[in-house]
């Protein structure tokens, strides 16, 4: 989920990457919330003050990874589908997102790992994973924990695996229907595994380590994300192929009534029709509000990622740091989630700047 912002340099996407950071943003605060309020001392005090607010957060706010999932399957379609350069070459892609990845991945549960060790002075609280060996640790930084069946040394790890997953397979979709020479390939091949997912794959549990479990969501935003791309002789095929998936989509949403496929179909919906000229606002047309509140979710939502990487290290101190000084109260439960959520967000700040930036000059190095 290391997600590449739309060019805030080009006017027809303004509107659109401030949709795109709007929705990293929300997605990013609630999953914050989600945890916080679901593990540890913390958790437990809050619940007495807020039960319904709690609950909420603690079932509902898992769905917001599917937010993630959306987002990033329309981010490749930016910057791959529709283009030949590149795909020529699939291993530098694949390498490019490898390293744009796993390099503040690595640095967070590094931290993890830390936090987690100097909290067991504190708290014996099962918030904290085992104590990491070198085999576990490394199958990290390889994003391979999950495929071996590994504890996970943070919470959500598992999503960067699966985002690395998507991307190379997408990858392998586009240059494989390249190969083929019909451009048509790329679409029906994206839309039947997509629509597979849906009804099948995302129902096999014993999948939820691999790629083909998630691309329901991710299928959708790439199909979404590549028809907005102009001039694209797929663009008939890629028509096609994305309204069956959302016909598929809606059907299984009210057979089900899986709250996550809502999700996924809302998502999907919004990107489509903000992408239409009609729905874009023109830059000043709010007054001078406009640019504060614009500033401020692109903040957000430029750091997005690196606010999902690191709150669950800042957690688990301030979790033990509850349990050490017996803060048990409801009113001590509210406090620790505000020192957690506030100290999560400055550090989040600190690791996009110098953490989360260098992985991406990295990536850039890669020929």
């Amino acid at each position: 989920m290391a997600l590449h912002l739309i060019s805030a340099k080009n006017p027809p996407n303004v509107d659109r990457s401030l949709l795109i950071d709007g929705l990293k943003a929300l997605a990013a605060q609630i999953i914050v919330i989600h945890h916080l309020v679901s593990y540890g001392p913390m958790a437990e005090a809050t619940t007495l003050v807020a039960p319904g607010v709690v609950a909420w957060f603690t079932y509902y706010g898992r769905w917001a990874v599917q937010v993630f999932l959306v987002l990033a399957g329309y981010l490749t379609a930016q910057s791959l589908c529709g283009r030949e350069t590149g795909l020529s070459r699939p291993w530098s892609l694949v390498s490019k997102r490898y390293v744009r990845l796993v390099w503040p991945f690595g640095v967070a549960v590094t931290l993890a790992v830390v936090a987690a060790e100097i909290s067991r002075f504190w708290t014996n609280d099962p918030i904290l994973p085992a104590s990491a060996n070198w085999i576990q640790y490394l199958s990290h930084w390889l994003l391979i924990h999950g495929v071996l069946g590994h504890e996970s040394l943070s919470t959500g790890v598992w999503y960067v695996a699966i985002d690395f997953q998507l991307f190379a397979l997408t990858v392998l979709l586009l240059w494989t229907s390249q190969a083929l020479r019909w451009v048509g390939w790329a679409p029906l091949l994206i839309g039947v595994l997509t629509v597979a997912s849906l009804i099948w794959i995302r129902t096999w549990g014993d999948w939820d380590n691999w790629a083909p479990y998630f691309y329901n969501a991710y299928g959708v935003g790439l199909l979404v994300g590549w028809l907005t791309r102009r001039a694209d002789k797929a663009l008939p095929w890629v028509r096609v192929a994305l309204l069956s998936v959302l016909a598929v989509l809606a059907w299984q949403f009210a057979d089900t009534l899986n709250g996550r496929l809502a999700v996924i179909l809302a998502v999907a919906l919004l990107l489509w029709v903000a992408s239409f000229p009609l729905a874009r606002v023109a830059p000043d047309s709010v007054g001078g509000l406009k640019p504060l509140l614009g500033e401020a979710v692109h903040y957000l939502g430029s750091r997005s990622f690196a606010l999902f990487l690191i709150h669950f290290p800042v957690s688990m101190l301030v979790n033990a740091t509850q349990d050490r000084f017996d803060w048990t109260t409801p009113q001590d439960g509210v406090m620790a989630i505000a020192m957690a959520w506030f100290g999560s967000m400055l550090l989040a700040d600190l690791f996009y700047r110098y953490v989360e930036r260098f992985g991406i000059t990295l990536s850039r190095r890669i020929g």
